[in-house]
């Protein structure tokens, strides 16, 4: 890159980087190598300090990397390269802890930080949908039907709208603060929605526990990238994966069995105990690669991008209102629809140019953009946020309709779309490991997606029950080919001092196509919807109500009042607009292929790298 971005990020550096600075003062780096019991091994241990760059030249990566540092623009002047072989598939370790007089950390103890890291990430995505098929119990109890979307809206436009800040805070005050500083925010607000007395009071407690999301889903996949080497990442980035996927589809059924069985109030109870206790194991656990810089809080308050974060975050809350406000009570040319976008995308842009020409320290540095795997994989990840999510929340509905299921036994039918997502995604993670390749894997997942997506198009009320399985299968298969890879395609095209605040800025805009996704899909639902029972309502004066009534509660047209010709008309309806919203996905699909296509290799490491984190 320039000469001027050069100088940008060795100021951006200075005094962070964790291979020591100029004034030769001496900095503290925790590098933990893992051992694998079928593989050859690599040891979690602690390095001494670094006293020199003589001795933190020791850690620089290996050759393979340098077309890494040249697509990301962070040319290291002066330093050297360790050569390796490329055929060697072999992940050799550094000298072990004894040799450095560190200590190991067992494999026991890393699969455990790593379970309880996988829970937290449970509890914060399962509060994505949990209240699917509480909302109408909500809504009755404080007789606001129209604000029921807003249960779920609220929180993840706070999720949302966080996620790019997370990675840089995390950088400034280290992991496990802002990690469980997350969760404790999180807690607060299931506490305040199962406290609630009014709707007001539980949209807030759900905008709070959003907050505290955000935190949560970036850092947890930030921790496993600092914990675990880029070439052995695949795997355990499946399981992350896997457990964000399920928790979507397993949140409707807890929903379900506690508003039924005991009231809804316990959906948010029962995240009280369960945070307490990740909150407790990762203290205890979680053990950490850190520079000791001895940085006051002072400082690390004046590195905080203040205008950028508010720019960030009052541009993403405008615009995501925008995109939020059609699939709810509001037309997409509706004033009120255009002003959040405009006020949206102006104050966005005044974010990017803060952040290009003033910001001292940027929330979002602007040189990821220009790294052409970080940007492609930004763009897959946007149109694979609506393919995820869509068959999540438009199945149980085509379920719903033409079989007349309950909500739990919907949320069933969609595990084969969870199995697909499994499958592949430990696949192709053991596969990245072994081989070091990820960019084949990523287009075979993608093209499959695209046509997995494509078959469910040719779902109607006909199709027996081996072919719905059989398509939500190929699906799946293509997501979970793609889900976890994005991570590692964008976290090896950037040094370690940007892997947090590119893992944050690629779930943000997978966070963002989900939200503009499902506002297109509710809108090309709604509006088909609508206009079929218009149609319908002329024939059947008699049931003008329960007509209308079916677009927010399918299941009344199985009542005994209801005539079998009104009924099969409903169904038909449902069965045109959601064959319009499956075939919608198609496109986002052929995108998200199209934007993996400029990918270029880059060698996966084979070591850990240390990262500039103010533990």
């Amino acid at each position: 890159m320039g000469d001027d971005i050069e100088e940008q990020d060795r100021r951006h550096m200075s005094g962070t980087t964790a291979y020591g600075s100029s004034n030769g003062s001496k900095s503290s780096i925790e590098v933990f190598h893992i051992a694998f019991p079928s593989s050859p091994e690599i040891r979690l241990s602690t390095l001494p300090e670094l006293s020199s760059s003589h001795d933190a030249h020791a850690l620089k990566e290996p050759a393979g990397s340098s077309a890494r540092d040249s697509s990301a623009g962070d040319s290291s002047e002066g330093t050297e390269k360790e050569s390796v072989d490329p055929s060697d598939l072999s992940l050799r370790s550094t000298k072990s802890a004894s040799s450095v007089g560190g200590k190991e950390m067992g494999m026991s103890r890393l699969l455990m930080t790593l379970g309880v890291l996988s829970l937290a990430l449970f509890i914060a995505a399962v509060d994505q949908t949990i209240v699917a098929t509480a909302t109408v119990k909500i809504s009755e109890e404080f007789n606001s039907l129209s604000l029921a979307p807003w249960l779920a809206n609220a929180y993840l436009l706070s999720s949302t709208a966080l996620q790019p800040i997370t990675g840089k805070l995390s950088d400034i005050f280290g992991r496990t603060q802002v990690l469980l500083a997350g969760i404790v925010i999180f807690a607060l607000g299931s506490l305040v929605c199962a406290l609630a007395q009014s709707i007001a009071m539980l949209l807030i407690g759900r905008a709070i526990a959003g907050a505290g999301a955000a935190a949560i889903i970036g850092l947890t996949l930030v921790i496993v990238s600092d914990i675990v080497p880029l070439r052995k990442r695949g795997p355990f980035m499946a399981v992350f994966s896997l457990v964000f996927s399920a928790s979507s589809v397993v949140g409707p059924l807890l929903g379900g069995v506690f508003t039924d069985n005991v009231t809804w109030r316990w959906i948010f109870w029962l995240s009280e105990p369960v945070a307490g206790f990740v909150i407790v194991a990762i203290v205890v656990l979680l053990r950490l690669p850190r520079q000791r810089q001895g940085a006051s809080i002072w400082t690390k308050l004046r590195r905080i991008d203040y205008l950028g974060i508010f720019l960030l975050v009052g541009g993403m809350v405008a615009f995501l209102m925008g995109l939020t406000l059609p699939g709810t009570s509001h037309r997409w040319l509706s004033p009120e629809v255009v002003t959040c976008l405009v006020v949206g995308i102006v104050v966005l842009t005044a974010f990017f140019i803060v952040e290009w020409r003033f910001a001292y320290d940027p929330v979002v540095p602007l040189r990821l953009f220009r790294i052409r795997n970080v940007a492609s994989m930004m763009a897959a990840s946007f149109f694979m946020g609506a393919c995820l999510f869509t068959p999540i929340y438009y199945i149980p509905i085509f379920y719903n309709v033409v079989e007349n299921t309950s909500s739990t036994t919907a949320g069933i039918y969609l595990l084969p779309f969870v199995i697909g997502i499994m499958i592949t995604s430990i696949t192709t993670g053991y596969l990245v490991m072994r081989y070091g390749k990820y960019r084949p894997y990523m287009w075979a997942g993608t093209a499959v997606c695209t046509l997995g997506l494509g078959l469910l198009g040719l779902l109607d009320r006909n199709s027996n029950l081996a072919i719905r399985i059989c398509f939500l299968l190929i699906a799946g298969l293509g997501v979970g080919a793609f889900i976890q890879l994005s991570l590692i395609a964008g976290q090896a095209a950037v040094p370690p001092e940007d892997m947090a605040t590119t893992t944050a800025v690629l779930t943000f805009f997978r966070s963002t196509g989900s939200v503009f996704g499902m506002a297109v899909m509710q809108t090309i639902m709604s509006s088909n919807l609508r206009q079929s029972l218009r149609t319908i309502r002329g024939g059947f004066f008699r049931f003008n109500t329960i007509v209308g009534s079916s677009i927010d509660n399918p299941s009344i047209i199985y009542e005994p009042i209801v005539p079998e010709e009104l009924r099969e008309g409903i169904i038909n309806a449902y069965m045109h607009a959601l064959h319009l919203v499956f075939l919608a996905m198609i496109p986002f699909s052929a995108l998200m292929f199209l934007s993996t296509l400029p990918l270029k290799h880059i060698e996966l490491s084979r070591r850990l790298q240390p990262a500039a984190i103010a533990e």
